[in-house]
Parts: structure tokens; sequence; C-alpha cells
């Protein structure tokens, strides 16, 4: 991350400036409504610091995380001071001011900085909030690190489906195959498998930014289990049992396609063969796809079934959650909501898996807030998850309640091998990479060429057809059905579409690591000991840099369950 050193000062003191971002002077507008002048008594001062998302290192110069300007497309940051017993102070900067000064900070307890940059046309594209902070009047008060997270830009589809979004996801996607294994290729969080419901709609669109602080889930879940009530929190119990077997199936029909896909990459492809098969790796997506199809429709069932059960006073509940984000949510670790969620879970009982109720929880919550838009949004990463990419991103997360998962690293760090001037691929092997932008196109959203269905024939509009045939168990009971017939048919497809674009992935992926020099390949293993080693800020060191244990989601297994899973990958080869 990129850390720059800003200040919130009171006009009493000496002319220190904040610094926004490196030089020593700038130009401001200042939109400024507090009444408080140069001359007001009992203001204090607030200092925070920046964070921004780190470009990756080029390949020729160290590693260390350096002060740096903010990233490029950033014209403006926009500072906002505000509290209930206050008139907010906004002040806007150029992004090249490098420093500036806000007057006038009451002293008083409770006071909030938002900090909002801006391009060129006045869109948000970063934002971050230090809250709960005391000024004293003449003193100079720490407010900490303000994490300046992507926003507005990567919260749509528009961004999803972006080239530049694509380009560094599936690039980064290939850095995390290349210098990894299959163990960490197995990685894949739960909560990407039956994900029409919104929640990652949610996440990524949190006020508060903390969408991929791993407190996000847990506070959202814990809140929907203490409004549930004993019935409803038992039909959560059953389906998690029910689900047990198709839950953990879809995990393990993952690992011949990893398989597959890795010896491809290391040339230890079968005898009399030249590369993957095509109908193979699409005949096994889809076998994937349809037990994805029969699990978000027996969650949604449940879903329709606990939603119209909510009494009054429950709704009351979740309309007070509606709309806010996680510092406005009610407290979950502390009581009474925390002895009340402990005793709801040990009446559960043991086993019952507590991953499931969470998952179905925050579920519920999203789907009752949210929108057909909010269910049919991905991210840009929802898509080719064979390779390795979650286990970069997410495994420092394990076991860390409050680890916030940077929300740039695919972006910046997937320029390593899709932008030849970082370093570390030419510019022949960069422009191969960045090729399956075109071919993924069709199969992603392009194709207008419709099914026997009427449905285009194209992820996004596939997936927008499922989500509204979900959301029709809300008020219309399948009794006949039909929307399950609908469902399985259309997942077999989005499969059928998943698996040739993650045939080409595999396919330019092996293209590209076979003309890896070795110095190229021990650039790219640095970048990936300087993502996955580091120091938590509670204390204490990590190192996910290799891991010598497959996965089952994030629960680790053993190698010879694993190889059970792996079976013969032969039949995926031609």
């Amino acid at each position: 991350m990129k850390t720059n050193i800003i200040s919130v000062i009171n006009a009493l003191a000496i002319v220190t400036m904040f610094t926004l971002l490196a030089g020593c002077s700038g130009n401001s507008s200042s939109t400024q409504t507090d009444a408080g002048t140069s001359a007001t008594k009992g203001t204090g001062s607030i200092v925070v610091a920046l964070t921004w998302p780190q470009q990756p290192p080029t390949a020729a110069k160290t590693t260390t995380k350096s002060v740096a300007a903010a990233p490029a497309g950033v014209a403006t940051i926009r500072i906002t001071v505000s509290s209930s017993d206050m008139t907010p102070i906004q002040k806007s900067f150029t992004a090249t001011a490098g420093s500036g000064t806000i007057d006038g900070v009451p002293a008083g307890t409770g006071r909030s900085v938002t900090v909002e940059a801006l391009d060129a046309n006045g869109l948000l594209t970063h934002k971050g909030a230090a809250n709960s902070i005391t000024v004293v009047a003449g003193q100079t008060s720490d407010a900490g690190t303000i994490t300046m997270n992507t926003t507005g830009v990567s919260m749509n589809m528009a961004q999803t489906l972006s080239d530049q979004a694509q380009n560094t996801t599936l690039a980064f996607s290939a850095m995390a195959m290349m210098t990894g294994n299959l163990g960490s290729q197995s990685f894949f969080p739960p909560g990407k498998i039956a994900d029409y419901t919104g929640f990652q709609y949610l996440r990524d669109n949190d006020p508060d930014n903390m969408g991929h602080n791993t407190s996000f889930l847990t506070r959202i879940a814990e809140n929907v289990l203490y409004i549930l009530n004993d019935a409803q929190m038992a039909q959560l119990a059953a389906l998690a049992k029910s689900q047990n077997t198709d839950f953990a199936l879809y995990g393990a029909k993952r690992f011949p396609l990893m398989n597959a896909f890795r010896r491809l990459m290391e040339g230890s492809i079968p005898s009399g063969t030249t590369g993957l098969s095509l109908a193979g790796v699409k005949a096994a997506s889809k076998d994937l796809y349809i037990i994805d199809g029969q699990v978000s429709y027996d969650r949604a069932v449940l879903y329709a079934t606990v939603l119209n059960s909510l009494s009054t006073t429950q709704k009351a509940a979740f309309e007070a959650m509606k709309g806010k984000g996680w510092s406005s949510w009610p407290d979950t670790s502390v009581d009474p909501i925390k002895s009340a969620v402990d005793a709801k879970k040990m009446a559960l009982g043991r086993d019952v898996d507590m991953v499931a109720i969470y998952s179905y929880a925050s579920d519920l919550f999203s789907w009752y807030a949210g929108s057909l838009e909010a269910d049919v949004y991905f991210c840009p990463e929802r898509h080719g998850t064979y390779f390795g990419s979650f286990f970069m991103k997410d495994a420092p997360a394990i076991g860390h309640e409050g680890y916030s998962i940077n929300e740039q690293l695919t972006a910046t760090a997937g320029r390593a091998l899709s932008d030849s001037t970082y370093g570390y691929v030419d510019s022949t092997q960069a422009t191969l990479m960045s090729s399956l932008v075109n071919t993924q196109r069709n199969n992603l959203y392009a194709n207008t060429a419709t099914l026997a269905s009427g449905v285009k024939n194209n992820i996004v509009d596939i997936r927008t057809a499922i989500a509204t045939k979900l959301r029709t168990l809300l008020t219309t009971p399948d009794t006949s059905k039909t929307v399950l017939a609908d469902v399985l048919a259309l997942s077999g497809t989005y499969g059928e579409l998943d698996g040739e674009n993650n045939y080409n992935y595999a396919t330019v992926m092996a293209s590209v690591y076979k003309t890896l020099t070795a110095d190229q390949k021990t650039k790219l293993m640095a970048l990936r000991a300087s993502i996955m080693a580091g120091t938590y800020t509670t204390g204490g060191t990590f190192d996910f840099t290799y891991t010598a244990t497959p996965y089952l989601y994030s629960a680790v297994i053993s190698d010879a369950t694993a190889t059970g899973y792996i079976g013969n990958t032969d039949s995926l080869f031609q």
C-alpha cells in the first residue's frame, strides 16, 4: 500500500499542512460550511494517514513499499469532518496539490473524517473513513490510517466487464497459477457457490468500506441469527445438513479440472495428446454448474420460506439494517447479541456446519435488502476460479477476524503479466496474456444469439435469467418444479460457457509459461512472496507463499483425500 499523511488542523496552530501527496504546496477549492474562523476557540487537530492501493513493483526495483502519489486517474481529494453536534466541514484539494489545511475543527467526541478521491469527471473512485475520533482543544488527535478503497468504479457490472478489470484479473490468475501449486489452486471461498442473492454486491458497495474485512460477513450473519426465532434457525440447520453432500461434491469435482490445467502448463499431458479436450472441459464444467443450480434453487426455496415467515418485529429489524453499512449495524461481538447468538448456535448441535449457517444468514439479509441487479452482479474474479488467485487474496485472512483483504491486489499485481513495462514479461507475452479479453467476450456478455428459451447465450444474460426465476420464489411457490427445471437447464449452459472460457485461459497460460525464462520465473516468485508474507496488525507474521496441503473450499484436507478427488484426468485431454 502507498502511505501518505494528512492533517486536519485548527486555525490557531502554527501553519502546519497536511501532506496528501509528495510535495509542499497546492491549490484548493473550499466548500467549508462551518461557522468557525481563525479566531474560534475550543478547536483541535486530527492527523490521519492515507494508504492507497499499491502498484506492483517493477522487477528491476526493490519490492519495499514506499511513500508515493495517489493512483493515476485521481484528480481531487475531498475531505469531510463531521459529527452530530457540529456542522460538517468539507474542503477539496487537487490531487497534485501536495498539501492543504482545514481549519476550525471543534473540540468534542465522535468526530469522523471521510476522505474521497474523485476523477476528472467528479466521479468517486476511492473512499475511506476514520470514526469515533475525540478532538481536544489545542491538541492533535491521531486517527490512525485510512484505507482508500476503490469504490464507485468497482461496484457495478460495467466495471466488472470492463476490459481493464478483466485483463488484470485474468493476468493475476495466471500469475497465481504459474507461481503456485495444486494446493493453492484448490482454495475456494464457500460464498462463490450459489451466488444469486446479492451478497457480493452488498460487500462491494459497503459505504463504510468494510466489505472485504473478515468481520463483514460475521456481523451481518450474527445480526440475522439474533433476529431469527428457533423454528427459523432449525430450517437453516436442516438445509445445511441436506446440502452437505452436494456442497462437498461440488468442491471435489473441481479437482480434475484444476489438475488437468496444471498438467497442461507443466507439460505432463498424456502420451499421444496435444492439449486439453474442449468437449471434455465443457462437460466437466457443466456438471459443476448443474450442482450449483440445484444448490442455488434449494437455498432460494428456503430463503423465500424464511423471509415470508418474518414477523412485523423481525422485518423492522431487517429494515433498520437495510441501506446502511457495517459501522451502522449492531456490534455482534458484545452482549446482548453475542450471548444470544452463542446460545442459538449451541442449540443447533455440533453436527451442523456453521460455515453454511453463516452463509445462509448473510444471504437472507442481502436477498431481502437487495435487488435483481444485486443478484446478477459478480466481481471480476467470479469466473476462472481454478488457478489459485483466491488463495493469494484470502489465505492470510483465514482465522483472523478483522483482517481486511486488499481489494486492489488483483488489479495491481495482475499488471505484472499484462503490462510489459513492469519488467516481468516482454511485450509478446503480455499481448498473448491480454488476448484473453477478446477471446472470452462473446461467452461472457457479448453474444446476442439466443437459446431455445429466448435467453441470450452469454453468461451475464443467463445469470440474469436464473436470478429472475429464483426471485419469483419469493411470491410464488414452484409447485410444478418448472423454475427448478429452467434453473438447471440454464446452469448447464452457463457451465459450458465458463468451461470454454477456462479451456482458453488454461491454454494461453500454458503458452505464456513455456516462454518464461528462468529469470522471469524468479522475479514472479519474488512478487508472490512479497504479497503472501507479512505481519498482521495485531502482531505475528504470516507466510503463505507456498502451501503443502490442498483445500476443500477453505478447509485443509489430506493429500490422500485430494488424490481421490482428482482421479484419472486423461479424459480431459485429446
